[in-house]
């Protein structure tokens, strides 16, 4: 049974949350237990250690065996608020040769402050742990630029419903109950730069007694510390996070796109700071790029008039196609009521037309197919999909369609009286020539 040798600190009152600039500390290890997901319940979950002495359990193997660690304090901030994991290692002290412990999974588990490690460490044991500080300052940056836009938004009659912090390098993004218009959104853009220019303080308070409608249902708000998370005079909203100290960190804000969800409701994208300018870095090389592609400078204006430029040869060119169809379906139809004169049944293969192509051939038939004969028409080609139609006199089409099952193996379809359909999954090797030759023999 794990026992506490010192003082715990509890949730709201830990290091990374009193000083999130701090990036290492040394502690004590006050419990270790190795973590036991129950036979019963491997898919629950639940976070709590498991003894295994209560349960059925599996431990694994060596190399995924996990402890959950509780140190006296830590700055290594727990998972929670919208806001990720910190990343750390954790370094045992007074040992000659001590081995670095990764730690990427913290999480809480009500007012306690638990680590998941790969290694179990004694109680009592005196470390250091360091914070993946270029981690921690990415994901302060979001959640502090997250506040700083959503008061602005509020001012707007733009209340924020939600927000989902996007994993490092990619966007976040904020719920609003409707979208921004035009002006809005880059009337939100540049007040939001401004307040990042001003550098107004932030500041964390702990007032004895507020309480808040926000918290965890397993955070006890009576024993536990409740923190508001204060912008100048613009800001006062309750967080658990750690956030940065003053606004001109936040570095920029930069609005993305939207998009719309549950029928009025709206995502707002955004980045913060230093994943804001990567990302539009990138967007920028991207455009370059697109730009040495289509022969055009790196300028957005003149990479849509190019863009524009090849939509309006594409539409020209479907245009032009269409019409080349249409009229290769006319001449199609003209030779098979010449070869129907003839014969009773008429083949056509088109590899590399689909459905489109057959209708018209189709239309262009319909007075000979109300007449004796059949016709067959196949797309497709060999190793890919395809359509099978066969259509006119009845027992010519009972007939074929029954050839059809026999010659094509991936071929399932179905029909009555004077029209048979299929599709093929996968033409095979001579099928088409068969179905060819089973024409040819009426």
């Amino acid at each position: 049974m794990a026992v506490d040798v010192v003082q715990r600190s509890i949730v709201g009152a830990l290091s990374c949350q009193k000083d999130s600039y701090l990036k290492t500390l040394e502690t004590e290890v006050i419990s270790c237990e190795e973590y036991t997901q129950p036979r019963d319940d491997r898919k629950s979950k639940s976070k709590e250690p498991v003894h295994a002495s209560n349960v059925q359990s599996d431990k694994g193997t060596a190399a995924t065996r996990t402890w959950m660690i509780e140190f006296a304090d830590s700055i290594l901030f727990p998972e929670g608020g919208g806001q990720f994991t910190d990343h750390g290692l954790i370094t045992p002290l007074g040992v000659e040769k001590p081995v670095e412990i990764p730690i990427k999974n913290i999480q809480r588990h009500g007012l306690r402050c638990v680590h998941s490690s790969p290694a179990p460490l004694e109680v009592g044991t005196r470390v250091r742990q360091t914070v993946n500080y270029s981690r921690r300052w990415d994901l302060m940056q979001q959640h502090t630029g997250q506040h700083l836009l959503s008061a602005i938004m509020d001012s707007m009659d733009l209340p924020t419903l939600g927000w989902s912090m996007g994993q490092p390098g990619e966007m976040n993004y904020v719920e609003l109950p409707r979208k921004p218009t035009e002006e809005e959104f880059s009337n939100i853009q540049l007040r939001c730069n401004s307040t990042v220019r001003e550098n107004l303080p932030i500041t964390v308070e702990t007032p004895k007694g507020k309480q808040s409608s926000s918290l965890p249902k397993d955070y006890n708000g009576e024993e536990g510390v409740i923190r508001f998370i204060k912008i100048g005079e613009l800001d006062y909203n309750a967080c658990c996070g750690t956030h940065l100290k003053q606004t001109s960190h936040i570095g920029v804000v930069l609005l993305h796109h939207t998009q719309s969800i549950r029928g009025t409701n709206c995502r707002l994208f955004f980045t913060a700071g230093d994943r804001a300018v990567k990302l539009a870095t990138s967007s920028i090389n991207g455009l370059r790029d697109i730009g040495i592609s289509l022969s055009t400078s790196a300028s957005p204006k003149d990479i849509a008039e190019s863009v524009q430029k090849i939509n309006d040869q594409v539409s020209e060119g479907r245009k032009k196609e269409k019409r080349m169809a249409t009229e290769l379906a006319k001449y199609q139809a003209q030779q098979i009521k010449k070869l129907l004169q003839s014969s009773l049944g008429a083949f056509l293969h088109r590899p590399d037309d689909g459905v489109d192509f057959v209708n018209h051939v189709l239309i262009e038939l319909d007075d000979t197919l109300k007449q004796d004969g059949v016709i067959m028409i196949c797309t497709g080609d060999v190793k890919s999909t395809g359509t099978i139609l066969v259509q006119g006199r009845e027992d010519l089409v009972s007939s074929l369609s029954a050839k059809v099952k026999e010659i094509v193996k991936a071929a399932k379809g179905g029909g009555k009286g004077r029209k048979w359909q299929g599709k093929v999954t996968e033409w095979g090797r001579g099928e088409v020539e068969g179905l060819e030759s089973a024409v040819d023999e009426l």
